[in-house]
């Protein structure tokens, strides 16, 4: 998609932005932007926010968690100790009866 299709064709721009999701802008055959639609889970959680639904500064958790987790250090299971997983499934088996 070029600058131009961009200011000139404004309205097939954005249908194909709804279509595609993602969009490359380029001039003069280079990228120089990309358009993005927004992501459906993002606007609800605005609107619950707005709502009083879902805490207001609910993107500032989110980056503190996704910081969190890029950082965070990885355990394993000690051999013969069920992973995480096996121990969840084993919490549900037990839980279940």
């Amino acid at each position: 998609m070029t600058i131009r299709q961009l200011t000139h064709d404004t309205r097939s721009v954005f249908a194909r932005l709804r279509a595609e999701g993602r969009l490359a802008i380029t001039n003069a055959g280079q990228v120089v932007a990309y358009l993005e639609a927004p992501d459906p889970d993002e606007q609800q959680l605005s609107e619950w926010a707005a709502s009083g639904e879902a805490p207001a500064d609910w993107r500032d958790r989110q980056q503190g968690l996704r910081s969190f987790l890029a950082t965070a250090p990885v355990r394993t299971a000690a051999v013969g100790e069920p992973t995480g997983s096996a121990a969840i499934l084993a919490d549900r088996e037990d839980t279940d009866r």
